[in-house]
């Protein structure tokens, strides 16, 4: 591994710094309402500064985005990799998943309540990264729900399908959650969620 400069390493700091600071403002005061210039003030750097690495507020939001999506990927890796079977392994995948949103939920209100602000990333190269980045996510499911498929422990059904409607009903229960926590922990709707996953809702 090559070995950073001096400057290289000052450069990751003032980076993160500027992350941190505005993952902050975005919390207290929402994305819409923040300014470079705020980010700028409070991070106690340059707005040149800010600028030399982040080209708009949005460049910055979803580079936090995408740092919190590797992080909850490689726990979902590790946490599948300690189970023994298919069921198993998706059963840790979602305690995980859960628990995980649970931690970050004041970040993640953000994109929550004002993704349709959002929408125009989409077409953008940020938009698209995040996007094959949860492309990955799903493939990671269904190749689970395969082996689960070939080991017999799940119907022969599309496993892409499956991987879809089981990321969808995680997804949708994560939302509502942030939406309206009713002053319950996210942690709670575990089991709901395994017995509709695992064994339907008829009787």
């Amino acid at each position: 591994m090559k070995k950073l400069s001096r400057k290289e390493k000052e450069q990751i700091v003032r980076k993160a710094d500027i992350l941190a600071t505005a993952e902050m403002l975005f919390a207290t005061k929402g994305f819409f309402k923040t300014t470079m210039m705020e980010i700028a003030k409070e991070s106690e750097f340059p707005i040149a500064t800010i600028y030399h690495f982040f080209g708009s507020k949005e460049e910055i939001y979803f580079k936090l985005i995408e740092e919190r999506a590797g992080r909850l990927f490689e726990n979902l890796r590790r946490a599948a990799s300690q189970a023994a079977t298919s069921v198993e392994k998706i059963k840790e995948i979602i305690r995980t998943e859960l628990r995980f949103f649970e931690e970050q939920k004041d970040f993640f209100k953000i994109f929550v309540t004002e993704r349709s602000g959002f929408e125009w990333t989409v077409k953008e190269d940020l938009g698209k990264k995040i996007n094959r980045m949860y492309l990955n996510y799903i493939n990671f499911i269904q190749r689970i729900i395969d082996q689960g498929i070939k080991g017999g422990e799940f119907k022969e059904l599309n496993s892409k399908d499956m991987a879809n409607a089981l990321t969808g009903a995680i997804n949708a229960t994560i939302f509502q959650w942030i939406l309206n926590p009713e002053g319950k922990s996210l942690m709670d709707k575990e089991d709901t969620l395994l017995t509709i996953i695992f064994k339907g809702l008829e009787r």
